[in-house]
């Protein structure tokens, strides 16, 4: 009889063990899927995935990277959906769908994807999830930061940094990220990039998180020649932050828009952040 129901704290390892054996090319080992199951930002007890069973066997997983956020409406729980995978006999009998009506079932949870295959997005909208972005504002290096100051440790301002932004610093100490904090003349603006080297010509500095849209608006060119390198680097921001008045230097497409569940969250608080995308090292497009 196929069970299909959220994953136990002591199926981990179980889990693990599966999407490392059918995730042939993935580009990280076990140690990776132990990272994505291990309920970082939620607790040992809390959600991480959806599993499918016959007869107690494990035929079929999706991944929810599951968090409680701090928002301008107070605690909010997000879910960022990752590998998805269903053995071979067991596909057509609707079962996928029957994994995402059930992860999207809960009405106190934002399930996001941000880096969905292009194949899955008809799934995605069928299931409920709305295109939450489809473009990103880009900046080059330049030389003139004007009167902007980088600071490239955060945590050392203290009680200058805000507790929203100390608590998405500290939460997210140990990956590859660049947490800094950059003073305006409009108030400090906190910024967490993700470097990726999408293409031969340059690296992309993302934005995952940003606080005082406001601010990095007023001064976003300045801000992006302080932050990036003099060469072969841009600054990218997902259009959902940019406030009114920011000026760019190019405007262009993803490849496959950011998807997410609407109704709780306003699109400018859903960042990149507490999903697949840092702890698995995934390059955004």
């Amino acid at each position: 009889m196929v069970e299909i129901a959220y994953a136990r704290p002591e199926e981990r390892e179980e889990v693990a063990q599966f999407m490392d054996q059918v995730f042939v090319r993935a580009k990280w080992d076990i140690d990776g899927w132990r990272r994505l199951v291990a309920g970082r930002w939620c607790g040992p007890e809390g959600r991480y995935a959806i599993t499918v069973r016959d007869d107690g066997r494990l035929m079929g997983v999706l991944g929810l990277v599951y968090a409680e956020r701090m928002t301008s409406q107070g605690v909010r729980t997000t879910a960022d959906m990752t590998s998805w995978y269903v053995l071979g006999d067991y596909r057509g009998q609707g079962i996928g769908q029957r994994m995402l009506a059930l992860a999207t079932s809960d009405p106190a949870v934002t399930v996001t994807n941000f880096s969905s295959a292009k194949k899955a997005v008809s799934v995605l909208i069928n299931s409920g999830l709305t295109v939450l972005d489809k473009e990103r504002l880009v900046w080059n290096p330049r030389d003139d930061q004007g009167a902007v100051i980088l600071h490239e440790n955060p945590l050392a301002l203290g009680d200058l940094l805000g507790p929203k932004d100390r608590k998405v610093i500290m939460d997210h100490q140990g990956l590859r990220l660049r947490p800094l904090a950059v003073e305006t003349p409009d108030g400090l603006v906190t910024i967490v990039i993700y470097p990726q080297k999408k293409h031969d010509d340059y690296v992309t500095h993302e934005i995952m998180y940003l606080s005082n849209q406001a601010a990095f608006a007023a001064h976003a060119t300045q801000i992006a020649a302080a932050v990036l390198p003099e060469r072969e680097a841009i600054l990218s921001l997902d259009r959902r932050f940019a406030a009114d008045g920011i000026t760019c230097d190019d405007v262009r497409d993803f490849a496959t828009p950011r998807y997410c569940q609407p109704g709780l969250l306003a699109p400018n608080e859903i960042d990149m952040l507490y999903s697949e995308c840092v702890l698995l090292n995934i390059k955004i497009h």
